[in-house]
């Protein structure tokens, strides 16, 4: 499991498990989010399968299911959904089986013959994107596993799976990478940003190889520089810039990611942007409690921004949300908590 950096325990129980005749055949690889849970469930199916990635005809058996795929999907409906979760009609035509929306009756793959070998694993990736009608179709096969077939759901948000769900699978937990395997880990990347980006964006990540990438791929480094003035909670610069900055910082990265990939759903990238806002506001908070005269400060700020969180989930304009969040922010850094 060399492949896999910082996530030693997790590889030893999954190594472990291979030399067990009884073991499991469903996993829930659970943690935050850029932590290399999905790479370790192709690594383990690789070793599951005894091959590596560049196999060939044995990789067919490797299936990976992510919202992205209904852009390959028969179904010409789901082609034409925005990829904003996983819905139950992907399940049937890439796992499970069943009669699809379009009419049409599928075979369930993993009941399947394997391409190659003699086994086959399924990873289900932000296994969290499936609703719950998803979920109920896909506990069948959970409950009545196939022979000689793994799996995997791969989440970083464990409480969003049904309880049945996570009954009939075996929990394996993730954790932020450590300072060194995270230096490990830089070491074999190439950025294309300054060794200045590089450092910030690694302690900003709490430990999260994934979030140094979509950090430094977004912009933030230099957002963070920019608005450094603002949030600090004992400074302060105009609330409207740095406002306009936010919202230039999102519907740039937004405009981005739909050109990259059309499908994508505006409203999923909407969330995707403001929630990095968030973590770099919530960078700040933490920064600022090892001040302990700030303390009263931080507490209310991040009692703003847990507010600002659940309001992304309505229909409140971006720019609003983004224009709401600075002047509680500001009214914090001159200690008028009536706006919190």
């Amino acid at each position: 499991m060399s492949r896999v950096i910082g996530q030693q325990r997790a590889m030893k129980i999954l190594l472990d498990s291979l030399s067990n005749q009884k073991r499991h055949h469903a996993w829930v690889f659970s943690g935050p989010r850029g932590v290399g849970k999905c790479g370790a469930a192709i690594h383990f199916a690789e070793l599951i399968l005894g091959i590596d990635s560049g196999s060939g005809e044995a990789f067919r058996d490797i299936h990976i299911v992510r919202k992205e795929d209904v852009a390959w999907a028969q179904n010409p409906t789901l082609i034409r959904r925005k990829q904003t979760n996983i819905p139950i009609d992907l399940l049937r035509e890439r796992i499970i089986g069943g009669k699809t929306s379009d009419g049409k009756h599928h075979d369930a793959a993993a009941f399947k013959t394997p391409v190659v070998g003699k086994e086959k694993v399924f990873i289900i990736d932000e296994a969290e994107l499936l609703d719950e009608a998803g979920q109920n179709a896909l506990l069948k096969t959970l409950e009545e596993p196939p022979p000689r077939t793994t799996i995997v759901l791969v989440t970083c948000r464990e409480d969003l799976l049904l309880p049945t769900i996570q009954s009939r699978c075996q929990l394996l937990s993730f954790s932020p990478l450590d300072a060194h395997s995270m230096q490990e880990w830089v070491e074999q990347k190439s950025f294309d940003a300054s060794q200045e980006d590089i450092s910030w964006a690694v302690e900003f990540s709490g430990g999260s190889p994934g979030l140094v990438c979509e950090a430094i791929d977004s912009g933030l480094p230099e957002l963070a520089t920019s608005l450094c003035g603002f949030l600090t909670l004992n400074k302060s610069m105009s609330c409207t810039l740095a406002a306009t900055q936010l919202v230039q910082f999102v519907e740039s990265n937004v405009s981005r990611w739909i050109k990259l990939n059309p499908n994508t759903s505006k409203d999923a990238a909407n969330r995707r942007a403001v929630n990095l806002l968030l973590l770099l506001f919530g960078s700040a908070i933490e920064h600022s409690t090892q001040n302990r005269e700030m303390l009263p400060e931080s507490i209310l700020a991040a009692g703003v921004l847990v507010d600002i969180e659940k309001q992304l989930t309505t229909n409140i304009s971006v720019k609003v949300l983004l224009e709401s969040l600075c002047v509680r922010w500001e009214h914090l850094c001159v200690g008028d908590a009536l706006f919190m």
